[in-house]
């Protein structure tokens, strides 16, 4: 399970992450009604939008970066900053309000997170391939069974707040766990409107309009941070006693912060029905679900159920855990400034992310629907040769990613989170540095995870997920045992260690799978990109070391600063030496990027 923050980050540590290996498993042929509600103009285009475009990929992977990119520039606008103003970064406030926000993604990943990203993109290919209308009524019934399962729940969750809480606070003290059960209520609707942004989304791209899913979460965040606007205005920024003393947080306090954070994630759902509509598609409520075609997928997704279900288990420990670091170190009388709890986690997550979210998703996801065509035929060539060219490819920036978001960590963590105390930056900053130690692990498992779902065996997924699910509770269970100022530290490591277990048990999977999968030109690039990376890191540590210790508190300023000197170095550093060993992979990057900046300017 991907341990992480409520946003839309896809991808999200084991499930969210996408820890699935997927052998093979048809689905049957979509429902041929022809009952349905898109003009037979709109479904031929639909069928032809579904032949192979090559030359697209690479300008999808750009519109889905820039929209990628913008959404985590506000986002860390919204987070770090907004929520470190209103909250504060390491206060009881601000652990009982992540704990209450992420709820609503942790639970819908849990809930159809999973089965709609590996089960409805082959689904929806096949039925706009095989049917006659082009996969009008099958979309018309999924949307319909989509919004009445998505509501059933979010109702009963909603109403079972204090149930739920309780499982994933159970170590917060009584005044801090009401609190969380409050802001919950006004969170836990988020819940259908994560589920339906996700549903419309992947409707849109398997049908190759990849942009609006990426762009959609730029209105979320513009929202939310309109809404913590709002709230500094009218109740001002974090003070002592709102991290100390619970009775300061109103009942309209409360409604205020939940309430701009469901709004924000509404707004991002709702916005998708535009381009929906553009490319033809028109909603008409069907409850004639039977040979609809989605009962297969129903059955394939019952693994997937089981293995979200498992998977939840290390999250909650996780959660259990952060907020008893927290109480312990309270109770104990320890500075809490030098303690990540919850939202710490949180906002460290955010931080270390921002490279699989902005490069990995975007590559793999424009990927995913010619991999799911390439399943359904049975073409492994061609899988094969994407796979590899992929996995080198994102293996360059993320290696590159690691090396910079660790060496620049602490400046990196006051830089993007400055409303926070120096001290805090620093907390934050050690979290970071645990986490990145995986991130090359999570960007390969990340585009692992897109061939395996287009398989479509959710049996395989579950099984090869539960040994890494144990080893996660495990793991996340004896954290609890270290010191309060070092509990999260250790999560991130033990996120990064199995991750990097599950890419080495995905590579080996696959490759038997596939009939092999490049992977002696895999590990080979692999090598020398890890060999590049010490380097590179050595000198980026060398040049920050000359500013002062590496882990002391930072003003803004003195952060800026050894950003501005040390990125440079490290970048030209990292790819002088890749063009020293004249990697092939390097010219796959400059290539494609030099193309499409110059069609980004004729266009212009």
């Amino acid at each position: 399970m991907l341990f992480g923050p409520p946003a839309p980050l896809r991808g999200r540590h084991f499930r969210e992450q996408g820890l699935a290996v997927f052998a093979s498993t048809r689905t049957e042929a979509a429902n041929r009604s022809p009952k349905h509600s898109v003009a037979p103009r709109a479904a031929a285009s639909a069928t032809a939008q579904a032949q192979p475009r090559r030359s697209s990929a690479a300008r999808s992977s750009l519109v889905m970066f820039l929209g990628t990119l913008v959404s985590r520039v506000l986002g860390l606008v919204r987070s770090p900053l907004m929520l470190g103003a209103v909250l504060t970064m390491t206060s009881p406030a601000a652990n009982a309000f992540d704990v209450a926000n992420k709820l609503p993604n942790l639970i819908y990943m849990v809930v159809v997170g999973g089965l709609v990203n590996a089960v409805l993109v082959p689904a929806i290919v096949r039925a706009t391939k095989e049917s006659r209308d082009g996969g009008a009524a099958f979309l018309n019934k999924l949307l319909t069974i989509a919004i009445v399962f998505l509501g059933g729940v979010t109702l009963l969750l909603t109403l079972a707040a204090p149930l739920v809480v309780k499982l994933f606070a159970a170590t917060m003290s009584h005044d801090w766990y009401r609190l969380t059960v409050a802001f919950a209520y006004w969170c836990l609707p988020q819940i259908f409107f994560y589920g339906m942004y996700t549903v419309i989304g992947q409707i849109l791209n398997a049908r190759e309009n990849f942009g609006p899913y990426m762009w959609a979460p730029v209105l979320n965040n513009v929202v939310a941070i309109a809404g913590f606007a709002v709230i500094l205005a009218v109740f001002g920024g974090a003070t002592p006693a709102d991290a100390q003393d619970v009775t300061r947080w109103s009942a309209e306090r409360v409604a205020m912060l939940g309430g701009f954070s469901t709004v924000g994630i509404a707004a991002q759902a709702l916005i998708l029905l535009w381009p929906m509509h553009r490319i033809g598609i028109r909603y008409r409520p069907d409850f004639a679900w039977r040979g609809s075609g989605l009962g297969t997928a129903g059955r394939a997704s019952w693994w997937m159920l089981l293995m979200m279900i498992t998977g939840m288990v290390p999250t909650i420990i996780v959660s259990n855990v952060a907020a008893g670091a927290s109480e312990r170190a309270a109770s104990s009388g320890m500075d809490l400034l030098t303690v990540a709890g919850n939202y710490a986690y949180t906002t460290a997550y955010t931080i270390y992310s921002i490279p699989t979210s902005l490069i990995v998703v975007s590559i793999a996801t424009a990927m995913f629907t010619r991999l799911a065509r390439s399943a359904v035929s049975g073409d492994m060539d061609t899988m094969r040769a994407d796979t590899s060219k992929t996995l080198r490819m994102v293996g360059t920036l993320t290696f590159l990613s690691a090396a910079g978001m660790i060496v620049l960590a602490v400046p990196l963590a006051r830089l993007l989170a400055f409303t926070v105390t120096p001290q805090e930056a620093v907390t934050l900053a050690r979290v970071v540095v645990s986490m990145c130690l995986g991130l090359v692990s999570i960007g390969a498992v990340t585009v692992l995870d897109r061939v395996y779902y287009a398989f479509e065996d959710t049996r395989g997924a579950f099984w090869i997920n539960l040994p890494f699910q144990v080893l996660g509770m495990i793991g996340f269970g004896l954290c609890g045992l270290l010191p309060p100022q070092w509990t999260v530290v250790g999560i991130g490591l033990v996120m990064a260690a199995t991750n990097t277990m599950a890419f080495v048990a995905m590579m080996h999977v696959l490759s038997g799978r596939m009939g092999g999968m490049d992977d002696q030109r895999v590990w080979s690039s692999y090598g020398k990109l890890l060999v590049i990376t010490v380097i590179t890191m050595t000198a980026g540590y060398l040049v920050l070391r000359a500013f002062g210790p590496v882990f002391a508190p930072l003003g803004v300023l003195g952060a800026g600063a050894r950003i501005v000197v040390v990125a440079p170095i490290m970048v030209a550093v990292y790819f002088g030496l890749m063009r020293l060993l004249r990697m092939e992979e390097l010219a796959s990057l400059v290539g494609p990027a030099r193309a499409l900046l110059r069609k980004i300017g004729v266009r212009n």
